[in-house]
């Protein structure tokens, strides 16, 4: 399992029906804990495009677009 502090705790894991799953606990805003699962093909589209994603998150970061 994969954690990215120190933003609001992320753990992303494999659930038993096989889909991809992101879980935020809410620390940080105090908000509820939310999951977002993604089958495998979603979530391999995803790796498939992370360069672009990557780089597009970069532009808009730096108000480029």
């Amino acid at each position: 399992m994969l954690e990215f502090p120190p933003q609001d705790k992320i753990e992303v894991f494999a659930n038993e029906q096989g889909l991809i799953c992101f879980r935020s606990a809410g620390d940080i805003e105090n908000t509820e804990e939310q999951i977002v699962c993604l089958t495998i093909g979603q979530f391999r589209s995803v790796m498939k495009n992370s360069q672009d994603l990557i780089a597009r998150a970069d532009e808009f970061k730096r108000g480029l677009t």
